[in-house]
């Protein structure tokens, strides 16, 4: 564009100052200059077309890596700060980031090219003014590279403050939490800490914000100087005329665009290219994160499979969690056999989720030694252990769906077809079939407040739900964590004597605090100092003075009055 302007330019005065009439050459001239012009004016909107269809494929194949990794990475990393730091930086917009750190290429490379093709026709009629513009663009260069890892690491930090906010945000717009904000009236208090936290996330956006815009317009009076200095050098070739006045009046013209461009365009791109560059090494560090270990392939291929349960077998387990020195569990050792009910006791903290959790491969790094049908269970893949052993743990799950999907989750694993008669039946099973009947959806029902026609649940229908989920699986082991903490005593007993029924095909292991309920058991194992300390049946255990029978009698002034 530069040269075809000069041309036109020259030519134009050779039309006045000469004479001479080449109007072709005129119309010409202009009319690639015209058609430059309009490419320059449509670009943009090419390429925000061409933007739209790459968010959309970069989102739909980064929505699939992301879901994909959240499902396959261990555990430990859900509980671990910096991984969710990590997460919630490289997780919300990822497409967004991507497509901008592909733009930002884009963009710096065009610059680029835009730079170099002006010195270029510039060295051809004055090197010094050339040489100083390329090596003006180089310290630019690198201050907006300073400024793009400064961005992003206030990114860093504001990160940690923004997951702050949006918690204390949650606090005050979920409904589960309405209840003890009316009756506490903690509502000013959760209110200041969200604005506190928000505060400090746009202070540090604003603080960055100046430092980039300070250092930008400094560029931009730099450079600005750098091409008045450029323009009076050309003054000498264009009178000594080794430079036409058209070319000068082309390449003022463009120097000047050029140091518009450099003091924003350049500095906005090569700060998002840096930012979006560091975003990518996130990205990496975040699909780089441990995943859970199938194993067992050799002996699945091997035709090893894993189709009914037999037995259960720890022997000297031992665990501490990630990042501690504390062992949860210490040379434990208890088995479980096919048929039978068991329950494992003890105080809070004694370990009972936790080896629930590392028997379902929920947790790795421990030592010792699982053994499932007479086989280490690292031998067989984790989905085969899954689907045989199943847990309802404290903390289940709630999903706004209807009734019948909320059953059907537990049985994806399933080959065969779940019938409408066998969720009645599940629903019957734990004492909801009445209830959801009388719901004009029946087990169509949403529940929940997600949706206007919704019905919510109490805290022990849940719990009934989350149980109803593991009697239609496939799973031949269940592990039952606290599934009656949500029930009065009475519900208590009655939610145990249609539990004994329902889960008769199946072996059950249960943990509560509530020790009445282990009277049915075959087995009772008490978890102490991160071993079992006792074993036994619940008569055999209350003879002497056993910690189980401690407990017990403890437990027992909760319900009989003293004299």
């Amino acid at each position: 564009m530069v040269v075809v302007l000069a041309r036109f330019l020259d030519t134009v005065l050779r039309y006045f100052e000469s004479g001479e009439r080449d109007i072709l050459q005129v119309l010409v001239l202009i009319l690639v200059y015209v058609g430059m012009q309009l490419f320059v004016w449509l670009e943009p909107n090419l390429m925000e077309w061409i933007n739209t269809y790459l968010l959309n494929g970069v989102r739909r194949e980064s929505s699939r890596i992301i879901l994909d990794k959240y499902a396959k990475m261990q555990y430990r990393y859900i509980e671990n700060k910096t991984a969710m730091d990590l997460a919630d930086r490289v997780v919300p917009d990822a497409e967004k980031q991507i497509v901008q750190c592909y733009s930002s290429y884009l963009n710096v490379i065009s610059f680029v090219v835009k730079t170099v093709g002006i010195v270029v026709v510039l060295a051809g009629g004055a090197l010094l003014p050339a040489v100083i513009i390329l090596s003006c663009s180089v310290p630019l260069f690198i201050l907006a590279v300073k400024s793009g890892r400064a961005s992003y690491n206030a990114v860093k930090e504001v990160t940690k403050a923004k997951r702050k906010a949006d918690y204390f945000s949650e606090i005050m717009l979920r409904r589960e939490y309405v209840s003890e904000r009316k009756l506490f009236r903690y509502g000013n208090h959760i209110n200041e800490e969200w604005w506190r936290n928000s505060e400090t996330a746009r202070l540090l956006k604003l603080k960055t914000s100046i430092r980039w815009y300070i250092k930008s317009k400094a560029g931009s009076v730099f450079t600005a100087l750098i091409a008045v200095i450029a323009a009076m050098m050309l003054i000498d070739p264009v009178m000594s005329g080794s430079m036409s006045v058209g070319l000068y009046i082309s390449l003022v013209s463009s120097l000047y665009a050029l140091v518009k461009a450099i003091a924003w365009e350049f500095m906005q791109d090569v700060d998002a290219l840096t930012a979006a560059n560091e975003y990518m090494k996130d990205f990496q560090k975040f699909l780089s994160l441990e995943e859970e270990k199938q194993e067992g392939e050799k002996l699945e291929k091997a035709g090893a499979a894993l189709e009914h349960f037999e037995s259960l077998e720890c022997r000297n387990l031992s665990f501490k969690y990630p990042d501690t020195d504390k062992y949860i569990l210490r040379h434990l050792s208890l088995k479980i056999e096919a048929g039978k009910k068991y329950s494992i006791v003890g105080i809070n903290g004694a370990g009972k989720t936790t080896l629930v959790k590392l028997i379902l491969g929920v947790y790795d790094g421990y030592e010792g030694s699982i053994y499932l049908n007479g086989r280490n269970i690292k031998e067989y893949r984790k989905d085969q252990v899954r689907r045989l052993c199943a847990a309802v743990f404290q903390d289940f799950s709630r999903y706004a769906l209807t009734v019948r999907d909320n059953i059907l989750v537990g049985a994806l694993r399933r080959t065969d077809r779940v019938s409408p008669e066998e969720i009645d039946r599940g629903l019957a099973d734990v004492g909801l079939f009445e209830t959801v009947q009388s719901y004009k959806g029946g087990a169509d029902t949403f529940l929940g407040s997600h949706f206007w026609d919704g019905q919510d649940f109490s805290g022990g229908q849940w719990q009934r739900l989350a149980l109803a989920r593991n009697l239609i699986g496939s799973s031949e082991l269940v592990f039952l964590d606290e599934p009656t903490a949500a029930l009065d005593p009475i519900a208590e007993q009655q939610f145990y004597d249609s539990l004994n029924s329902a889960f008769r095909k199946k072996t059950t292991v249960t943990i509560s605090h509530r020790l009445a309920v282990t009277r049915d058991s075959d087995c009772i194992y008490v978890i102490g100092g991160g071993r079992v300390c006792e074993q036994g049946t619940f008569d055999g255990l209350m003879i002497g003075h056993t910690v189980f029978s401690e407990m017990y009698e403890s437990q027992k002034e909760w319900y009989v009055e003293k004299e």
